[in-house]
């Protein structure tokens, strides 16, 4: 439960300090004094947002700070986690500087915002009277139901499967738009595939044919200057080189007795010499092998044509481009097919994901199904006891055919408030106080199954009054023993039936008005529902009317 609530540079709250008891807890004020802010402080502790706006002095940060005494919780898991510290009496603190940045702790440790909200939804719900207008959304009516059946393990379940089926379903709807796009390619790269397959395409082809038919195109040249070439080395010749270097090799030969360097010289031309002879050959073979072919020529040219065709096709610049865009597309190709592998498996996939989560939607209905009975039981119950003992409360559950977040179904809840009359749709026939009273008990019946610690009404008894009011007051202080309630009330009959009584006020000083609150004694009790109930000219009897309420109003604790 909530044992205090520490608040410093809040919105017009510049410090207060407040502790909370055990049971119902009202807390009253008149309107504009502060209590819708006391409650925006605290939603800073459930992890909402905030900025600058919120800060009583801009100079200085926020802090809000509340204590929970979680004993008997069973919260040690939770806590673990997040890597977090257990403790049983457990602080979270919420800081917002200057400059709009938040911070949060718990138990000192800093945590985000959302292991905040995970937690502190463990430990309080707050209700307010937006809520009441809820009932016009049918995921909220769904979430009512829910929580009365306990259905959130079987929702997890559900949820965890249908976010697989949606997102198995978006993964193929992306392949078949890439294989839709890829088929159109499929034929054009096929054909590709086999003209350039069909060209049997060599890397280093294309400068191998320039360079042939270049030697073919000038070999009549080629061949006259290779055979003069020929003789100038042929030993047939008299002024040949081979004859001029074997004529100087004699003449040096007789001086390789005179010393070292004499026989250096004719080393050296015996190496000209070998060197020439093997020249000679090489160039007389080659003069062998070029040959005058016009035929071939043309051919060669033709091949070279087809080459150039196919790369000013294609738009590259060679050979090895093309042999490139060929293995391209071949992959291409190939991972088509497979491609239209993963989408006939990912068809399957998502038709086995949507078998599982219609299933699991069958399951969540039938629980929804087979707990609306009690539900409604309870409803009635709870409606009679706050005085509409003629209504009736219905829930109409079915199926949309779509498998959607909180299941296949949609739920209508149905009213009446008058014997003999057919319940219709609550959201087009009950009036603001009959919303108020359905709600409370919607309420009160889901919070008995659930193990929340603290629970607060924030002004929900609007359009209710008089008996009703008492009724309703009656009705919190049956919910406050098995939870801490915490009730923002205008109504003197639900302020009576309080164990503790707040008051939130203002007051001015240094020219600035603040916010505070405090407890009341009972004679402070006994004087502000008095003025709750006759205004602030007060009179006696008021006062010992309140004084009545006070002493015959049912109450948890002494």
């Amino acid at each position: 439960m909530l044992t205090s609530l520490q608040i410093e540079n809040y919105a017009i709250i510049r410090s207060l300090e407040i502790s909370f008891q055990e049971g119902l807890i009202v807390i009253t004020g008149e309107t504009g004094a502060g209590k819708s802010i006391l409650m925006g402080a605290l939603s800073l502790i459930l992890g909402n947002r905030a900025d600058t706006d919120v800060l009583f002095d801009k100079s200085r940060k926020c802090i809000v700070e509340a204590t929970f005494n979680l004993k008997g919780l069973h919260l040690e898991p939770q806590f673990q986690e997040f890597d977090l510290d257990y403790q049983d009496e457990t602080i979270i603190r919420r800081e917002i500087n200057e400059h709009g940045k938040s911070r949060a702790f718990i138990n000192d440790t800093p945590v985000n915002l959302t292991v905040l909200k995970t937690i502190s939804s463990l430990l309080v719900d707050i209700h307010s009277q937006h809520q009441t207008l809820m009932l016009q959304n049918a995921g909220f009516r769904m979430r009512l139901i829910d929580q009365f059946a306990q259905n959130q393990a079987i929702l997890n379940d559900y949820q965890q499967i249908l976010h697989q089926w949606q997102q198995e379903k978006t993964a193929l709807e992306a392949l078949r738009v890439k294989c839709t796009e890829e088929a159109q390619r499929y034929d054009y790269n096929l054909f590709t595939i086999n003209e350039l397959e069909n060209a049997q395409l060599q890397p280093d082809e294309q400068e191998e044919l320039e360079q042939r038919i270049k030697e073919l195109t000038s070999a009549e040249t080629i061949k006259s200057h290779l055979f003069n070439a020929t003789r100038l080395l042929s030993e047939q010749e008299s002024d040949n080189i081979l004859y001029i270097l074997k004529s100087l090799q004699q003449e040096l030969r007789p001086l390789e007795s005179v010393g070292a360097e004499y026989a250096a010289f004719n080393q050296r031309i015996e190496n000209l010499l070998v060197e020439a002879q093997d020249l000679a050959y090489e160039i007389a073979r080659k003069n062998d092998n070029v040959e005058v072919n016009p035929a071939l020529t043309e051919q060669l040219n033709a091949r070279l044509d087809e080459l150039f065709t196919l790369q000013n096709k294609y738009h590259v610049d060679d050979n090895k481009a093309l042999i490139a865009l060929l293995e391209k597309l071949q992959q291409e190709v190939s991972s088509f097919t497979d491609e239209k592998e993963r989408l006939a498996e990912s068809e399957w996939n998502v038709k086995i994901l949507e078998e599982k989560a219609t299933d699991a939607a069958k399951k969540l209905s039938e629980t929804r199904k087979a707990a609306l009975p009690a539900l409604i039981n309870a409803m009635e119950s709870r409606l009679q006891q706050l005085g509409m003992e003629g209504s009736r409360f219905s829930v109409e559950l079915e199926s949309t055919g779509e498998l959607r977040e909180n299941g296949a179904d949609t739920a209508t809840f149905l009213f009446s408030a008058n014997a003999g009359v057919n319940p219709a749709d609550i959201t087009r026939i009950a009036s603001g106080g009959e919303m108020s009273r359905i709600m409370l008990c919607l309420k009160s019946i889901i919070t008995d199954s659930m193990y929340l610690p603290t629970i607060i009404f924030d002004e929900i008894d609007t359009g209710i009054s008089g008996e009703t009011a008492s009724k309703v007051g009656q009705m919190m202080l049956l919910l406050s023993q098995k939870h801490q309630v915490l009730a923002i009330t205008h109504l003197p009959q639900i302020a009576a039936c309080g164990d503790q009584h707040l008051l939130v006020f203002k007051q001015t000083a240094d020219n600035k008005t603040f916010t505070n609150i405090k407890q009341l004694d009972m004679q402070e009790r006994e004087q502000m529902i008095a003025t709750m109930m006759s205004g602030e000219n007060c009179t006696e009897s008021a006062v010992a009317t309140a004084r009545e309420m006070l002493k015959h109003a049912p109450h948890k604790q002494s």
